[in-house]
Parts: structure tokens; sequence; C-alpha cells
């Protein structure tokens, strides 16, 4: 995913001049990078898309940083940039008892703590079905900011809409199906299997 790209591909495909670089002082930059801005970290929040999932070991805070009255003895920052946490881990074991406040993750261990996060992703790591949405929405941008168009704009924010729908599942199959709940009982079945 290019910036500049998506930015002029939604000028050009509202009518409107495209732009040579970024930064540039014209309205049309302005509007554009403010509707880009806008629905970017939307988009990536708004779903955990593979590309912008990561697992990292999080680090403890000072016990005066632990606002948890719950578990007030362990304290973990979440990665800066954190959208969105979707499981939590002690070493491999899956984590259902813990507490977020803020930027710190508090539970009952005191090493060891993995979270999975969603966070902004970088450029080139975009799928190209969420870039075309991208796209749309920004389209929807420039149709209010500078065409003052705004019927259209609503059509275009629909299409995004319902390019959406059919992305997420679509992204969401490079990894297998899971269960939200995750039962220890079938894990402990599942390890004298093995």
């Amino acid at each position: 995913m290019d910036k500049l790209t998506i930015i002029n591909n939604a000028l050009v495909n509202t009518g409107n001049d495209p732009v040579n670089v970024l930064n540039d002082p014209s309205d049309e930059y302005i509007v554009a990078n403010r509707s880009f801005e806008r629905w970017i970290k939307f988009l990536t929040a708004r779903h955990s898309w593979p590309f912008a999932t990561t697992t990292e070991l999080l680090v403890r805070v000072p016990d005066a940083d632990n606002k948890s009255r719950r578990y007030s003895k362990n304290g973990f920052r979440l990665p800066q940039n954190t959208l969105h946490v979707k499981e939590v881990y002690w070493g491999t074991h899956p984590l259902t008892d813990y507490e977020i406040m803020g930027t710190v993750l508090s539970c009952n261990y005191d090493s060891e703590i993995y979270a999975v996060v969603v966070k902004m992703a970088p450029e080139d790591t975009w799928h190209p079905m969420t870039e075309e949405i991208l796209t749309r929405y920004v389209e929807a941008g420039c149709l209010r900011g500078l065409n003052e168009d705004q019927s259209g704009a609503d059509r275009r924010e629909q299409s995004a809409e319902l390019l959406l729908e059919e992305a997420r599942p679509h992204a969401d199959q490079q990894n297998p199906a899971r269960n939200i709940y995750k039962s220890t009982i079938a894990a402990a079945r599942r390890r004298r299997r093995v």
C-alpha cells in the first residue's frame, strides 16, 4: 500500500486533480489526507486483520503504574499503538483472568505474559482488498469535502462497507477457524491423545 497512490486514486476517481507529493499544500491533498488518516485507523481497528496482528512479550510496569485492584501485583505495559487485544498468554497457556486499564494489562502471573494485539500495520503488509476499501472510503471523503456530493459520498461508503463484508472472511481464511472459548478440558484431552 502506498499512501500517495491511494490518495491519487481517490482524487482521480472523484474527478479531482491528483497531487505530486505527500504534504502538498493544495485543497485536494488536505481533504484526501484527512480522510485517509481518519479511515486507515478506523479500518485497522474495526477488524483483527491478519496483517495487522502480532504477538508480543509484555514488559512489566512498576507497581505504582498498575491501577488494578484485582491484580495489583503484576502489571504489564501493552505495546505502543495497540488498537485491540485479541488474546493473552502466560507462556503458551491462554489466560482468561486479566484486566486492562489504559495501557496496562494486569494478571496473576509475574513473567512471560504475551499478548496477541492488533496494531497499525506497515504499509507494505496491507492486503489488496483492504487497500481498495480504504480507497473507497477516501473517495467518499473527497466527494464530501471537495465535490460537495453528499449522496455520492454515502453511496461510496456503502460500497466500501459491502466490500468490507466480503474482505473480512476472505482475509481470515488464512488462519484456521477458532472458537473464542478455549476449553481447558478439550485442551487436556488433546494433550493425552498425543
